[in-house]
């Protein structure tokens, strides 16, 4: 009886963990989102070269919030199901950092597989 019932206490605990780190890792995308939204009319091909300053600060946020492998693949992800749904031009994407004089971690592109970060 003590066994089952340490095994259940151990299977909630781990439950809240993941619970815990899924709500965390979509509270780093929304913020992520958020920060970006500077970005949209360059992104989107609405406004030419370069994008604006509340862009580029907006992309170093992000990068700035990317500080674990984890957190880099949470992103990853995040910002491959916005873009697609968006019409965020991959090019775009693509100049952003060079344009925001940024160095970032993961290649942006629409074709980037987020599990080998």
């Amino acid at each position: 009886m003590e066994k089952k019932t340490i095994l259940m206490a151990s299977g909630l605990m781990m439950m809240l963990f993941i619970l815990s780190a899924t709500t965390a890792r979509a509270d780093l995308c929304q913020d992520a989102v958020t920060s970006l939204m500077p970005c949209i009319a360059f992104l989107t091909g609405f406004s030419p070269p370069p994008p604006n300053a509340g862009c580029c600060q907006g992309a170093r946020d992000v990068l700035n919030k990317a500080t674990t492998s984890a957190d880099r693949k949470a992103l990853c992800v995040c910002l491959k199901n916005v873009a697609s749904q968006d019409g965020i031009l991959p090019d775009r994407a693509e100049q952003l950092p060079d344009l925001c004089k940024i160095k970032v971690p993961v290649p942006i592109k629409p074709d980037v597989d987020c599990n080998k970060l």
